[in-house]
């Protein structure tokens, strides 16, 4: 049986504000199947730093709350990750994760609910649907007849209350949330892409459809939060 070594890859990108992470990749049961390949050309597109955590699951959940990890390795795993996306540079974190049973191909989210009283949960909101809109303006405009797949639908919490993947009790956005109320300026996006519009191959008819959905995502977070100043 060949044995498969968990691993970090971490890489610098041109904006050390921006952090796109995929801390349940990997190709064991239980890991998020390509999301590497996912985040790694978000990354590139908006010239983010990238953050890969390769089959660590089940053993090691990044983003839960580290007090609950198996071991002292696993729960300091936990923290460094954690300090990495709370970091002091950092503005928008951004998590990839795969679905098989959500209610939209693509579910996007802030991981909690807007309190319409703060002005910056009001300010978050339009941003979100900046996002969305911008989003599905792309892949209108790039979706290709000949793609194997559909145009993905696309639902961000909470301006879509069936988004199914809403992380509200995610220990890391939570974290980032408590961040927020005590006025610091940092946004959280939760991605969860449907796993027909993963792959790791290149050239293939799946990769362009990945790719095209990947490149709507960045038009999307560009004109919603790095051209907006944060």
């Amino acid at each position: 049986m060949t044995r498969v070594e968990p691993k970090i890859i971490y890489q610098t990108g041109e904006r050390k504000d921006v952090i796109v992470a995929a801390p349940h990749h990997g190709y064991i049961q239980r890991c998020d199947y390509y999301t590497k390949e996912v985040a790694s050309m978000l990354a590139e597109y908006l010239g983010a730093t990238l953050f890969v955590a390769e089959n660590m699951r089940p053993q090691v959940d990044l983003n839960k709350d580290p007090r609950l990890a198996p071991t002292p390795e696993a729960r300091s795993l936990c923290c460094r990750y954690q300090q990495l996306a709370l970091a002091e540079p950092i503005k928008l974190f951004i998590e990839i994760h795969g679905h098989v049973n959500g209610h939209y191909d693509v579910e996007i989210s802030c991981g909690f609910v807007i309190d319409p009283d703060i002005a910056f949960d009001r300010e978050l909101r339009s941003r979100l649907f900046v996002l969305q809109s911008a989003v599905n303006r792309e892949l209108e405009r790039e979706w290709q007849k000949n793609f194997i797949l559909p145009r993905p639908s696309i639902g961000v919490f909470p301006l879509d209350d069936d988004v199914v993947m809403k992380a509200t009790k995610t220990y890391l956005f939570q974290r980032i949330r408590d961040e927020q109320l005590n006025n610091r300026r940092i946004f959280g996006l939760h991605i969860e892409v449907f796993r027909d519009y993963k792959c790791g191959e290149v050239d293939t008819p799946t990769f362009f459809c990945q790719k095209a959905l990947v490149k709507a995502l960045a038009a999307g977070i560009n004109k919603s939060f790095l051209e907006w100043p944060i």
